[in-house]
């Protein structure tokens, strides 16, 4: 149940029973979250201190420090990701480059990369455009994962939303539904009536009295007062 889980060791007792599972990972996805916060402002970046990236963000120092002692992958990062300046020898400055960025992410977010196990467009039917976009929107929601929504906004625009997939998609279950019939709840139900039809009695007639029957043919014997005056 929901709060109710816990890690319990020998002699210890952990109250957050919570599981977090550890995949490998491109560190350039770390270094484009660091560097969007700390750099980020209404939709514009700014040129940092690249000694100060993720300290100003009060993250754990120890975990960052080691992280960004890895200096293969921060230049590698800086490359890929930024527009840098040498300001001095010991002071570098670097800014967030959104067309390096959207040119990796396209990269990362190739067909060819999708997990077998993930394409589920194995039908030779389908028009090979079409299952091209539809592997790489795959890919696009998957690498998703490891961004901040700035940036999967601005990598969804890249692909035009894929808006000739989603078209298909629309016009095939459009298709599916009108190939369906639905029977109505009468046919499952015969001869029963259908309870939102009201019935309406018949009018009861009541029986003619002797006495009024006697009154009917004594009217229709009699003549109009007018044939008195008549020529």
């Amino acid at each position: 149940m929901a709060g109710r889980r816990s890690w319990a060791g020998n002699g210890w007792v952990h109250s957050n029973g919570s599981l977090s599972m550890l995949t490998p990972i491109d560190p350039l996805f770390i270094f484009l979250s660091l560097l969007t916060q700390a750099s980020q402002t209404d939709n514009e970046f700014k040129f940092i201190d690249v000694n100060s990236i993720g300290f100003e963000l009060h993250m754990d120092t120890a975990s960052v420090s080691a992280f960004l002692a890895m200096d293969a992958v921060q230049k590698k990062a800086l490359a890929t990701l930024c527009e840098t300046r040498q300001i001095s020898e010991s002071v570098c400055v670097a800014k967030v480059d959104p067309g390096q960025v959207l040119t990796w992410l396209k990269h990362k977010c190739s067909s060819s990369r999708l997990p077998q196990e993930l394409d589920v467009w194995q039908m030779e039917t389908v028009d090979e455009t079409l299952k091209e976009q539809a592997l790489v929107r795959e890919m696009v929601l998957l690498v998703s994962e490891y961004l901040q929504p700035y940036w999967t906004e601005r990598l969804l625009c890249e692909f035009d939303r894929f808006a000739q997939l989603c078209e298909s998609e629309k016009k095939a279950v459009a298709t599916h539904m009108a190939a369906v019939i639905f029977d109505s709840p009468d046919s499952y139900t015969p001869g029963v009536a259908d309870p939102s039809t009201k019935l309406v009695p018949a009018k009861q007639v009541k029986p003619k009295t002797a006495k009024k029957r006697q009154l009917e043919r004594a009217a229709a014997k009699s003549k109009p007062i007018l044939s008195f005056f008549q020529k």
